[in-house]
């Protein structure tokens, strides 16, 4: 019995060391209404949230859990946001609890006649 409550523990702290953090992060821009696309995946449009996760990968893995956050809208300049993981970090913190876009309308083009 003790063995068995002993090996339950271990495997519940190995869960918890091993285990993947998320984070709930709000996505806006001004104008409203921008596709958004996280690394080149389309996930919706502002104003929304999206969860992100920060993965664990077994020694000698070293995957990086980079984000590239883009924001386009018809009119506007598309907007990037890159979010890099550091060796050092051990949860999602590198990524701001909010992202926002401030985007910029298109310059017209002057006619060449």
């Amino acid at each position: 019995m003790n063995k068995t409550i002993r090996l339950i523990f271990a495997a519940i702290i190995f869960c918890m060391v091993c285990g993947c953090t998320s984070k709930l992060v709000r996505i806006d821009s001004k104008p409203a209404f921008a596709d958004i696309r996280i690394n080149n995946e389309y996930i919706g449009k502002t104003p929304m949230y999206h969860r992100f996760y920060d993965k664990w990968y077994p020694w000698p893995m070293k995957k990086t859990d980079d984000y590239l956050v883009q924001a386009q809208l018809p009119g506007y300049e598309p907007e990037v946001q890159i979010f890099q993981e550091t060796p050092v970090r051990a949860d999602i913190s590198y990524v701001p609890d909010e992202i926002f876009f401030k985007m910029h309308p298109l310059e017209p083009e002057a006619d060449m006649e």
